[in-house]
């Protein structure tokens, strides 16, 4: 038996969806976030990138910004990065040209456009190569880490997508306001995970707070150490609509809140 031809709008309307269904969810979303590690050689900034659990080492050339930033001066050292040895996970790693209390560091990473094949699988192009990829994304990651306490914290950088905090927590402060960018204005409606820079969570599981209409979220300090905030946006349609269907955003921002002192 034979059935009526589907009308093409609605098949137009179905591979819509298919297409913004492939972009919306990748297999693991690849981050980039800023840490301090403390060698015998002097304190370093690392540069990683793809999940606390999956590091993969960033690309040099794809790596557009390096910033340390202290109340007095910014410095850029993008040209200092280099792999890290070989028995720590993979990062770029470069020596701090100030002093860490007094430092913010910020990084953009242009991750460039990404296509999605009939199979599903992936390539780093675009639809300029690849016109019948089933979805396409331009793709830039944005990092700060407030390294110390007598940084400045409530800088707002001037990245696309931004993660600003309003507040620097003490030692004992059960939470962190921050207020969530894009393009300079404040994200209403942002979800920013929250978690201890070494967890690696399902998307769908991490714990995470949504931003209020001023773009402000109050964010959970559950324990003291190492702690990461992400937030991503997209838009679509892309601002090179020849190239990809959407644009894709995110930003982390790491910071350390240590054990309060007991005298």
């Amino acid at each position: 038996m034979s059935h009526p031809p589907i009308p093409r709008r609605t098949s137009l309307a179905v591979a819509a969806v298919m297409a913004l269904a492939a972009l919306a969810a990748p297999a693991r979303a690849h981050d980039l976030w800023l840490t301090l590690s403390t060698p015998e050689a002097g304190p370093q900034v690392r540069v990683n990138f793809g999940s606390p659990r999956e590091r993969l080492t960033p690309a040099k050339p794809k790596l557009v910004a390096l910033q340390a930033i202290t109340p007095d001066e910014t410095t850029t050292f993008v040209a200092a990065l280099r792999p890290s040895p070989p028995d720590v996970p993979p990062a770029l790693v470069a020596p701090l040209p100030s002093k860490a209390s007094r430092t913010l560091v910020a990084a953009t990473y242009d991750s460039g456009y990404w296509v999605t094949l009939t199979d599903g699988s992936g390539r780093n192009t675009s639809r300029r190569l690849v016109p019948d990829a089933t979805a396409s994304r331009w793709s830039v990651r944005f990092a700060k880490a407030a390294l110390g306490p007598a940084a400045p914290w409530l800088k707002v950088v001037g990245h696309a997508l931004e993660i600003v905090p309003l507040e620097i927590p003490a030692p004992t402060a059960g939470a962190i306001r921050v207020r969530v960018l894009f393009r300079g204005e404040p994200l209403a409606g942002a979800s920013v995970v929250y978690g201890e820079s070494g967890a690696d969570l399902d998307p769908g599981q991490a714990p995470q707070v949504t931003a209020d209409a001023e773009g402000i979220a109050t964010v959970p300090i559950r324990k003291a150490g190492a702690q990461l905030l992400t937030v991503r946006h997209g838009v679509s349609p892309s601002a090179t609509p020849d190239l990809a269907d959407r644009d894709d955003y995110s930003a982390t921002f790491a910071f350390r809140l240590d054990e309060a002192s007991v005298n």
